[in-house]
């Protein structure tokens, strides 16, 4: 075969496929061109609607969708160029795979489009609700309120978001039918189902919140306001236990209490959340229950806190009008109230009031006496709260305080009676009447403290024994000392008594 030959043959076989070559190279061009752009009207018309900044406001993550869709119409174009292609040059084997690919992509695509539909058409609602939502939530000024009352951020932002992702939740299940994935579709039902139906519960649970929160805010305000017009700060400034507390605010914010907790409770049970609900209302029931009893309990204590204030000005002004200062200085005490003097308690009595704090006697009786009142106060209001381990251990030092004091009004007694003995003893002028009324005093303190202590129920057997020693010790004490100081007195009588015996038996009257 020569060269003519070969070139002929080769051209006949080129000359036939070569248009069929240039057309699939000019589909494979112009598809190629169109798929760009595609791609690029599609990433413009995206850009437009600036939905790459609106997906990452929404996520609070940058993610490029607007390439991704771009992207995706370019190789869908280009699929078809390339399928175009390879039917023109008749390779079944490629076009064949690709055509079927394109065929589902097709068939496929209707509900790609519906779907995107649903979600553009739930995009839009959603956005229209927030704005609805937001607007009304700045119109009414309810927020700033709301935030402002819980010391919390403004909620008006969160309202919106969450209303706006609700939307899109509800318009889930039909996106995922239009494109039906049977695996996410019938969960996402289910779960709409119950959402929708749990709905009703949510907005009753909100509606008796936002009452309760405004009838609580509106009682709250009124009862600080009547409380603080009637003067009830003034009186807390001028207690010292209580200075700086606004009793106003206190009872304001405790009649909030009071009612915006059975609304919360009424909220969670209209929710039908009864794991919280059930235990959240049996709390409330035995707070209720218990509320007479605390209101007794704290008019008893205010009460009896008045009534002690009385008394004890009563009876400091009364012992102190008495001479009851002068008391311990009568007693030998002297020293037992430095501050006590006749100074003091004329310029107390000219201002008509007691002596302060505990300086003296009487304000000492004053205080004790207040002390026993709010004591007894306190015993009842615990009855009434049902602390009975706390009334039984206030009965019980109440009883011991009485003991201790008799105990001590003995041991004044004692101690007026010995210095009145030793001051007595003194007075007589004999040389022995130092240690004679030394010995009085301290034999007649003895005696006091032992029937003190015994009074007070201060381990009696101990004070038996110890008083049943003290007095055999000074028995054998005086018994030791008249027996040696009286040694020769004893001998010379018993010498005597000898004599005179000896005298009679040897007299003659006898003989």
């Amino acid at each position: 075969m020569d060269f003519s030959t070969w070139y002929t043959s080769f051209s006949e076989s080129v000359g036939g496929y070569l248009p069929g070559i240039l057309g699939a190279l000019a589909i494979l061009l112009v598809g190629w061109i169109v798929a760009l752009i595609g791609r690029a009207l599609a990433r413009k018309a995206l850009g437009a609607l600036h939905l790459n900044q609106k997906l990452a406001a929404q996520v609070q993550a940058k993610f490029d969708l607007e390439r991704t869709i771009a992207s995706i119409v370019f190789w869908i174009i280009f699929l078809f160029a390339l399928i175009g292609m390879f039917n023109v040059l008749r390779i079944d084997s490629v076009s064949g795979p690709l055509s079927a690919l394109a065929a589902s992509v097709m068939l496929y695509l209707p509900r790609v489009l519906l779907a995107a539909a649903l979600i553009l058409v739930a995009w839009l609602l959603a956005t229209i609700v927030r704005t609805i939502v937001d607007k009304a939530l700045a119109a009414t000024h309810l927020d700033d309120s709301l935030s402002k009352a819980a010391g919390v951020k403004p909620i008006a932002e969160s309202a919106g978001q969450v209303v706006y992702w609700l939307v899109i939740l509800l318009f889930l299940p039909a996106i995922v039918g239009a494109l039906q994935i049977e695996g996410l579709m019938v969960p996402l039902m289910e779960m709409s189902r119950k959402l929708l139906s749990a709905l009703p519960d949510i907005i009753a649970a909100l509606a008796i919140g936002g009452i309760g929160w405004l009838i609580a805010s509106v009682l709250r305000g009124l009862v600080t306001s009547l409380l603080a017009t009637s003067g009830v700060d003034r009186f807390g400034d001028s207690r010292e236990g209580v200075r700086g507390v606004q009793i106003s605010q206190l009872g304001g914010t405790l009649v909030f209490i009071l009612v915006i907790v059975p609304a919360l409770i009424a909220a969670l049970d209209a929710l039908k959340i009864e794991v919280i609900s059930d235990p959240a209302r049996d709390m409330l029931r035995m707070f209720m229950t218990a509320i007479p009893n605390i209101l007794a309990a704290a008019a008893i204590l205010a009460i009896a806190w008045f009534i002690g204030r009385f008394v004890s000005g009563l009876v400091s002004r009364l012992l102190l009008n008495l001479g009851f200062d002068r008391l311990p200085e009568r007693l030998g005490l002297p020293q037992a109230f430095p501050a006590a003097g006749e100074a003091a308690s004329n310029a107390a009595q000219a201002e008509g009031s007691a002596p302060d704090a505990c300086g003296t006697p009487s304000a000492l009786a004053g205080s004790i006496a207040f002390f026993f009142v709010m004591l007894f106060a306190t015993v009842e209001a615990a009855h009434r709260l049902g602390f009975t381990g706390v009334r039984d251990l206030l009965e019980t030092f109440i009883g011991f305080g009485a003991d201790i004091l008799v105990g001590l009004v003995i041991l004044a007694i004692g101690q007026w009676l010995a210095s009145l003995a030793a001051t007595a003893i003194r007075r007589t002028g004999r040389s022995y009447s130092e240690l004679m009324s030394t010995i009085a005093r301290v034999a007649i303190l003895g005696l006091v403290i032992a029937m003190g202590l015994r009074a007070m129920g201060i381990a009696d057997q101990i004070v038996n024994l110890a008083f049943g020693l003290v007095l055999g010790a000074v028995a054998v004490a005086f018994a030791i000392a008249f027996g040696v100081g009286g040694r020769e007195s004893a001998g010379r009588l018993a010498r005597h008594w000898v004599d005179r015996y000896l005298e009679q038996r040897d007299s003659p009257d006898r003989k």
